[in-house]
C-alpha cells in the first residue's frame, strides 16, 4: 500500500508526461499499482468535469483525495482451522459452566485460552483468537427496560468496603451495608467489622426498625451471606440467615443474575455514592459507634437534597412508609452454635479463645455470636459475656473465671494471661499489696467482684493507714461493709430530712388555702 504523498507524486509525474513504466521505476512501485491509481484518478476527474445535476460532488471529491488503502473485508484468517475453532468453543463452554456454578471469577480469559492453544501446539496469534471469541460470544450492547415501582414494594441491598481509621488503629477495611428502596431512592447505610451472618441480619433488623416496617421484596446479588449454593444457572438456594429474616418479617426476596449488577442498579450506585459523599473529608473516628452515628447524619443530608428528577428522597420515603409491612420487635441477629470447653477453660470461636468458669472444662456450651458481643450459656444460664474479637488467634480471658484453679495453683497467677488482661486497678492492687501473697489476693479478688474494685481500693488505702502490717481479706471486707452502712445511714438521714421539709411545705400550702377560703367567705358576707 502506498502513502498519500506517493500517490500525489505518481499523479503529478504522469501529468508532466512521464510514462507509467518510468513512474514505476522512479518511485520503486509496481506498474500495476501505478496503473490502478492513475485509472482511478482519470475516472474521477472525468466524472467531475462531466458532472450531472444529480451527482454527489462531495463524495467524488472525498474519494478523489482519500489516502490509499487495501480492501481486506473478504480476507480470511489463514491459520484459523476447524480444530482451533472447536477447541475455543470447548473453553467457552467450560466458562459457561463455571459461571452457572458461581465461579465467575475463575473463568478463562481470552489470554488464557490463547496460551492453552499454544501449549497444545497450535500456531496462531492472539488477535485472531480475540476476534474469534468476540464472534462466538456474539457480544453486543445490552438494552435496558425501564421499570416502574410501587411504594413499599422493592428494596435493594448490597455491601461496600470503606477504609477508615477507628480508635487509632490505622486505616482498615470496614464493611458498609447499604439499603436503597427502588421507589424513593432513599439511602441508609451501616458499618460493620465483617461481612458475616450476624452483620447481615443486624443490618436488616436496624433498617426495618428505622423504616417502621419491612419491604415486601428484597433484592440481592449472589453474596455468600444470602446464597448458600447454586442449584443451576438461574436457581440459588438461600442461606438459613436469609430464610429466618424472610419468615420473621414476612418478606419475599430475589437474586440478580450472575454479573448483572444493573438488576439492582439503585443500590449499586448508592454504595459508591454514599462512600464518596460521607467519607470524602472525615475518615477518622474514636469508635465504630461514632462512625455509624456520623454515617447516619451524612445519609440524612443526602436524602434531604433533590435528586436528578427533582424529587427529594426523604419526602418520598415518608410517603412510602405507609405501605410497608407492619413493624415488628427488633430481630435477634446472631449465630447460635455449640462448642466444647477446652483444657484452658476457653471455647474457640473463629480461631479466637474466650474464657468461661473453670468448673466447665470439657462441657458443651451454647454460644450466641453477635456483631460485637459473644454470650456463652450452660444449661440455659449465661456463663460469660465477651467483646467479640475480629483478629486471629487472640485470647480473651476474664480473671474471675479461674479463681477455683488459682487457689490450687497460686504460683501460676503472676505470669498468667488472665492477670495480664485484668483491669488496671486490679493489677495495681496486686502489685502494691499482694505481689508476695497470691492466696490472700485471690480472697481479696472475690471481694472485688462482690463489692467493686473502687470500694476495695478505698478500703485498702484506709487499712494501710490503720494496720499496714495486716492487710487480710477479712479486714478489707469489714471496712467495705462499714463504709456501706455509713453511706446507707446518710441516705436515710437525708431521706428523713427531705420528708420533714416536704411535710412542712405541704402544711404551709394548707394554711394558705384556709386563709384564702376565709377571705372569700368575708367578701361574700
Amino acid at each position: 500500500m502506498i502513502t498519500l504523498s506517493k500517490k500525489q507524486q505518481v499523479i503529478l509525474k504522469y501529468m508532466d508526461g512521464m510514462s507509467q513504466r518510468a513512474i514505476a521505476r522512479s518511485e520503486s512501485i509496481g506498474r500495476d499499482t501505478v496503473r490502478k491509481y492513475l485509472s482511478e484518478y482519470m475516472e474521477l476527474k472525468n466524472e467531475l468535469l462531466e458532472m450531472k445535476p444529480d451527482t454527489n460532488r462531495r463524495e467524488i471529491i472525498a474519494t478523489f483525495i482519500e489516502e490509499p488503502k487495501y480492501d481486506s473485508s473478504n480476507r480470511k484468517p489463514t491459520k484459523l482451522t476447524a480444530d482451533i475453532i472447536q477447541a475455543v468453543e470447548g473453553y467457552l463452554d467450560i466458562n459457561r459452566k463455571k459461571r452457572a456454578a458461581g465461579r465467575h471469577k475463575q473463568v478463562l480469559t481470552k489470554l488464557d485460552i490463547h496460551e492453552e492453544l499454544l501449549d497444545q501446539g497450535y500456531c496462531i496469534g492472539y488477535s485472531t483468537i480475540n476476534r474469534l471469541i468476540n464472534r462466538l460470544e456474539d457480544k453486543h450492547k445490552e438494552a435496558f427496560i425501564r421499570q416502574e415501582y410501587m411504594p413499599g414494594e422493592i428494596c435493594e441491598f448490597d455491601w461496600g468496603e470503606v477504609k477508615l481509621d477507628i480508635g487509632g488503629e490505622g486505616f482498615k477495611a470496614y464493611q458498609m451495608a447499604v439499603f436503597t428502596p427502588a421507589k424513593s431512592n432513599y439511602r441508609f447505610a451501616m458499618l460493620f467489622k465483617a461481612q458475616d451472618t450476624p452483620a447481615f441480619q443486624e443490618a436488616h433488623a436496624v433498617f426495618f426498625d428505622h423504616c417502621g416496617g419491612s419491604y415486601k421484596t428484597m433484592v440481592y446479588d449472589n453474596m455468600r451471606v444470602a446464597v448458600k449454593r447454586f442449584v443451576g444457572i438461574n436457581e440459588k438456594e438461600p442461606t438459613k440467615a436469609l430464610l429466618e429474616l424472610s419468615v420473621y418479617y414476612g418478606m419475599n426476596f430475589r437474586f440478580c443474575n450472575i454479573a448483572s449488577g444493573n438488576e439492582k442498579g439503585h443500590v449499586e450506585r448508592s454504595v459508591e455514592f454514599v462512600r464518596r459523599k460521607a467519607f470524602k473529608i472525615t475518615e477518622k473516628f474514636d469508635t465504630l459507634a461514632d462512625a455509624n452515628h456520623y454515617l447516619l447524619e451524612a445519609c440524612f443530608k443526602m436524602n434531604s437534597r433533590p435528586i436528578s428528577d427533582g424529587r427529594i428522597p426523604i419526602d418520598e420515603f415518608d410517603e412510602e412508609r405507609k405501605h410497608l409491612n407492619p413493624r415488628l420487635p427488633l430481630f435477634e441477629s446472631c449465630i447460635t452454635k455449640e462448642y466444647r470447653v477446652d483444657k484452658y477453660s476457653t471455647v474457640v470461636i473463629n480461631q479466637n479463645h474466650y474464657s468461661v468458669p473453670d468448673n466447665l472444662v470439657g462441657q458443651m456450651l451454647l454460644a450466641k455470636i453477635y456483631t460485637s458481643k459473644i454470650h456463652l450459656y450452660y444449661d440455659k444460664a449465661i456463663m460469660a459475656t465477651h467483646d467479640r474479637s475480629y483478629k486471629l488467634h487472640t485470647w480473651t480471658i476474664d480473671l474471675k473465671h479461674y479463681l477455683k484453679t488459682l487457689y490450687k495453683k497460686p504460683g501460676a497467677l503472676t505470669n498468667s494471661t488472665a492477670m495480664l488482661q485484668a483491669d488496671t486497678k486490679i493489677k495495681n492492687i496486686y502489685e502494691c499489696y499482694y505481689n508476695k501473697d497470691a492466696k490472700i489476693f485471690l480472697e481479696v479478688l472475690e471481694i472485688i467482684y462482690e463489692k467493686g474494685v473502687d470500694a476495695v481500693d478505698a478500703a485498702l488505702k484506709r487499712l494501710e493507714q490503720i494496720s499496714p502490717l495486716d492487710m487480710s481479706s477479712d479486714k478489707v471486707r469489714s471496712i467495705c461493709d462499714h463504709t456501706k452502712e455509713q453511706e446507707a445511714g446518710k441516705v436515710s438521714f437525708y431521706t428523713d430530712e427531705l420528708s420533714l421539709k416536704s411535710k412542712q411545705t405541704l402544711s404551709q400550702y394548707n394554711q394558705l388555702g384556709e386563709i384564702s377560703t376565709i377571705d372569700k367567705h368575708k367578701e361574700a358576707v
